[in-house]
């Protein structure tokens, strides 16, 4: 069940945490301010039902919204009952030069969170390298200054993992989590080295988009396709992703379950903590019912044998 916690560094987390990704987004999610009470309320329910762990970032939110996911949080963490742990990303924007600048951002989203973070994580690798150990610093000195519990990553491969977990050791530091797209559409972590990787390391791998922008949803057909960007990406890939769905609903419906728990709890008997985006109770629960119970070794196989055969990664 979700009292089972599994612990990463110095945090004890659910298996299913709670991504804040669509919370300020206007582009992809259509967020309104409108949106917030709704919000306040899953947050609340979430919560008191066990998920213990946010993740947000300081991208998150367009334009005139920019960081509006982190001030929620924080917002929603002031009054609530239940402690929850709170991570964020910070990006390693081209323009964040030198370790004081970054060291200001983390600042600047430790300030909407209004509260030290439980894990500070670099949002993905800076291109060549550029400013990587600067970043790194600027997120020891968090640490040191008490600021963060610890040090997390997002979108690193094994190759780049191994080299930063050697930086670190001389600083007497290491990196506690990866964040990475997984999913039975995405499944690039168990073919490139990346699930052994970490293993060794003792990092824990964490799976963002496990419903692959829902596509594993089920909610969803050619002719009722969602708004925005996403209505075009589904056009292309619903029709060639039948065969999974039709046995995803064949496990489902012989365990009494729905299609997205069969997916999600997929991506747990693969080691993974799960990151879903929730933005309603309604999902909220849906998303809780993936939690408490395991696929069987035959039902992973079968669903891993489908995927193989369906090339689109």
């Amino acid at each position: 069940s979700l009292r089972k916690t599994v612990k990463v560094g110095q945090l004890e987390l659910s298996p299913i945490g709670c991504g804040t990704w669509s919370w300020g987004n206007r582009f992809l999610w259509q967020y309104s301010k409108s949106n917030d009470l709704l919000l306040k309320e899953t947050f609340n329910y979430v919560t008191s039902n066990g998920i213990n762990w946010f993740d947000s970032a300081d991208s998150y939110g367009t334009s005139d919204l920019t960081g509006r996911a982190e001030e929620l949080l924080g917002l929603f963490s002031l009054n609530s009952k239940t402690k929850s742990y709170i991570c964020t990303k910070i990006a390693p924007y081209p323009w964040r030069i030198g370790s004081n600048s970054f060291k200001q951002a983390i600042d600047e989203s430790i300030n909407r969170i209004n509260k030290p973070l439980d894990m500070v994580q670099l949002h993905w690798p800076p291109s060549l390298g550029w400013q990587e150990e600067n970043y790194f610093q600027a997120m020891i000195q968090t640490v040191n200054e008490k600021k963060a519990k610890q040090i997390g990553i997002s979108n690193y491969g094994p190759k780049s993992i191994t080299k930063l977990t050697n930086y670190l050791s001389n600083y007497n530091q290491k990196i506690y989590s990866n964040q990475v797209q997984f999913s039975l559409l995405s499944r690039y972590p168990l073919t490139n080295g990346l699930v052994e990787t970490c293993k060794q390391l003792d990092i824990q791998l964490i799976a963002y988009s496990p419903l692959a922008l829902g596509l594993l949803a089920d909610k969803y057909t050619v002719d009722n396709l969602p708004k925005g960007p996403r209505g075009i990406l589904f056009r292309e890939f619903l029709p060639t992703i039948q065969p999974l769905l039709n046995e995803l609903r064949s496990i489902a419906k012989f365990r009494n379950k729905t299609v997205p728990q069969v997916a999600l709890n997929w991506v747990m008997q693969k080691g993974f903590l799960v990151l879903v985006g929730i933005r309603s109770i309604e999902q909220a629960k849906d998303n809780l019912g993936a939690v408490g119970w395991a696929l069987s070794a035959a039902e992973v196989d079968t669903l891993d044998t489908i995927t193989n055969r369906n090339n689109k990664q």
